[in-house]
């Protein structure tokens, strides 16, 4: 995608009710949108998170004077799971049952709240977490359809760690294939659009050391990236690349999003 018209979209995306809007007037699918939208709020709440838990004792006084965690997540531009965290934090409530079991949580308020909290979260509750775990196995799912139709050989990331190797790309390649003339020993699947920043991180992080062990390898960010990511010799692609598995692929840049 074109660095500029990324960014027109990134910054037009404020809030959930932003993804509809922004994916017809783009003509983008809804999932690209969200993508978008979830990977800023992360990189907002990395800025913004360690101010608002130094005020935790301030933050408690208000909920107590009456303001509720959905009124105060949104007043701190801060999503409501990680609002509640910082409540039950102050309350000493452990949040891990808390946020999983808010039903078990004794005080009848909190309880309601933090349900609501989790409801209305659509980037850091329990099962927006599950959402992204399960769209990351239909990207999987996809690659693998993918390779068999071509019929080449692969090893999972599962069989891979069977086997105790310790960096393990999704799908790894026994006999390299030539992709548009370069080498691919390895294919690595990231359900997310590919940012500058998240593209350097995953590249210190991982993909460095495939190819050190494997060589260079194929990178699939299912909801699109900037044309201006460096390569550093590794082929990068999205979605379109699977032009044989529409309806699948429909159903990943779908997946999760309720406009």
């Amino acid at each position: 995608m074109d660095k500029n018209r990324y960014e027109e979209i990134y910054h037009s995306l404020r809030d959930i009710a932003d993804v509809g809007p922004v994916a017809k007037r783009f003509e983008i699918y809804p999932g690209i949108a969200y993508t978008i939208l979830s990977q800023k709020t992360v990189t907002l709440v990395k800025s913004n998170f360690s101010n608002l838990k130094r005020s935790g004792s301030e933050q408690l006084k208000q909920w107590k004077n009456g303001k509720t965690i959905a009124e105060m997540a949104e007043i701190n531009r801060m999503p409501a799971t990680l609002m509640a965290s910082l409540i039950l934090k102050e309350l000493n409530i452990p949040k891990k049952i808390a946020l999983n079991s808010p039903e078990r949580i004794q005080s009848r308020r909190l309880s309601k709240e933090v349900t609501e909290a989790l409801e209305i979260d659509h980037f850091f509750s329990p099962r927006a977490h599950s959402l992204q775990l399960e769209k990351g196995k239909l990207g999987e799912e996809i690659i693998s359809f993918w390779l068999k139709a071509h019929k080449i050989d692969f090893l999972t990331e599962d069989q891979l760690r069977e086997q105790s190797m310790t960096k393990t790309p999704d799908f790894l390649l026994p006999e390299p294939i030539i992709l548009e003339g370069q080498k691919v020993s390895w294919i690595e699947s990231k359900a997310m659009f590919g940012d500058e920043q998240e593209h350097k991180y995953y590249m210190k992080k991982q993909f460095n050391h495939y190819e050190q062990m494997y060589g260079h390898g194929l990178v699939i960010y299912w909801y699109g990236f900037l044309d201006t990511l460096e390569s550093n010799g590794h082929a990068i692609k999205g979605y379109q690349f699977f032009d044989q598995c529409d309806d699948k692929i429909k159903e990943l840049m779908n997946f999760g999003v309720h406009l």
